[in-house]
């Protein structure tokens, strides 16, 4: 059972959603973060500073003053009445509907709220750090839940009205929120929240595992026993692979490595970049060559994590031909989004000799919801969510 709360959000209120909106590394280069930098000048980039930056005094300083000048000009404006925050999603014609909501931390200690995601410690600090410093989560976290038709239907309710935002991101996906106040709505939702038994964490896990370190520093504290959400119902939980470009062969030639590979896998070469349309399929570009890749090994764990294609190129070809001991921390490796397409694959390999690139069937949400049930993790980089809710559009200020 999941107990939700609405709350007093605080968002844009005489400037325009999409210019204090943050957009991120994933979805811009460095490059062109600063330059929406320097262009928006509310913008929350100036309150979640770049990784580094965190224990600098003059940094934390900058990014508190700029927040109390955004509240002081009424850029943002906190809400007087309680609301549950209806929040729909659109990109090309993928289309999410769901809300914004508080939970309670004690449902993630326990596991009430799931994680499939490892958390690292120092991510997790550098997080907690960022939202004590102005007493404020400013991003939420993303959970699936398993769709109900009575949340559907009351959600459904709202939308005919005129949206409080409506507005085109920086990744083109279509943001609409709705604030709603109604006494009888937010009893429906809360009542109708009960009945689920579990959300499952898409997207957030070091902010929510920051939170939770938050109240362990402060536990007689109530302000920080409840964290924001984003909850959307799970099929309608967009999933992209998350493929990955590997900076060399590892001293290998290129007839070495595809006649180790073919080993395991059955490989053929194509006149057209190779999208793998089922599990156990990948796709190779290397050296302006374009290949698909078919498993045809063996697993002898029972473990069913092992028999995810993610772990499957991990072990047999990763691990094993290319030596990328540590996926999370391997210099030779890099993370690419499947919703930047292959045309992004072919480039990065374009732009360094010998290096190969791999595309990879994606995750199913069935996929991340057994590993949570089952307190296991998914293999690092193997689920990319898109679209997301944003950070920036409300925020949750702990006080």
């Amino acid at each position: 059972m999941v107990d939700i709360w609405p709350f007093y959000g605080t968002r844009p209120y005489n400037q325009d959603a999409k210019n204090l909106i943050a957009p991120s590394t994933d979805h811009l280069s460095i490059e062109n973060i600063e330059i929406f930098r320097k262009n928006n000048y509310w913008n929350y980039l100036k309150i979640l500073n770049p990784v580094g930056q965190l224990k600098e005094k003059d940094s934390l300083l900058e990014a508190r003053t700029h927040f109390d000048k955004m509240k002081k000009n009424d850029v943002i404006k906190k809400d007087s009445e309680l609301n549950f925050y209806i929040y729909q999603i659109k990109l090309d014609e993928h289309s999410q509907l769901g809300f914004l909501s508080l939970a309670s931390i004690d449902d993630f200690k326990n596991n009430i709220i799931k994680p499939h995601e490892k958390i690292y410690e120092n991510r997790k600090i550098e997080r907690a750090d960022q939202m004590m410093n102005i007493n404020t989560q400013i991003g939420p976290i993303y959970v699936s839940y398993p769709s109900d038709q009575n949340i559907k239907d009351l959600l459904l309710t709202q939308i005919s009205l005129p949206p409080s935002y409506d507005f085109e991101s920086f990744d083109k996906s279509v943001h609409k929120l709705w604030c709603v106040n109604d006494k009888n709505f937010i009893n429906r939702l809360q009542s109708f929240a009960k009945n689920i038994n579990c959300f499952y964490i898409a997207d957030g896990h070091h902010r929510i595992g920051a939170m939770q370190h938050i109240k362990n520093l402060d536990k007689k504290n109530p302000i920080v026993e409840k964290f924001m959400l984003a909850a959307f119902p799970s099929n309608e939980s967009k999933i992209f692979d998350y493929n990955r470009v590997i900076k060399d062969l590892n001293g290998l030639s290129e007839n070495e490595f595809i006649k180790i590979l073919s080993k395991d896998f059955n490989i053929n070469k194509l006149a057209k970049p190779f999208k793998p349309s089922k599990k156990n399929e990948f796709g190779m570009y290397h050296e302006n060559q374009w290949y698909s890749l078919e498993f045809k090994g063996f697993i002898e764990s029972l473990n069913f994590i092992d028999k995810l294609d993610i772990n499957i190129l991990n072990e047999f070809c990763l691990v094993k031909i290319l030596n990328i001991k540590d996926v999370n921390n391997d210099e030779r490796i890099r993370f690419i989004a499947g919703s930047h397409g292959l045309q992004a694959l072919k480039k990065k390999v374009d732009e360094n000799p010998d290096s190969v690139a791999f595309s990879i069937f994606p995750s199913d949400i069935t996929d991340v919801i057994k590993v949570a049930d089952n307190n296991l993790t998914m293999p690092p980089k193997s689920t990319w969510f898109d679209p997301k809710p944003l950070d920036g559009l409300v925020v949750y200020e702990f006080n």
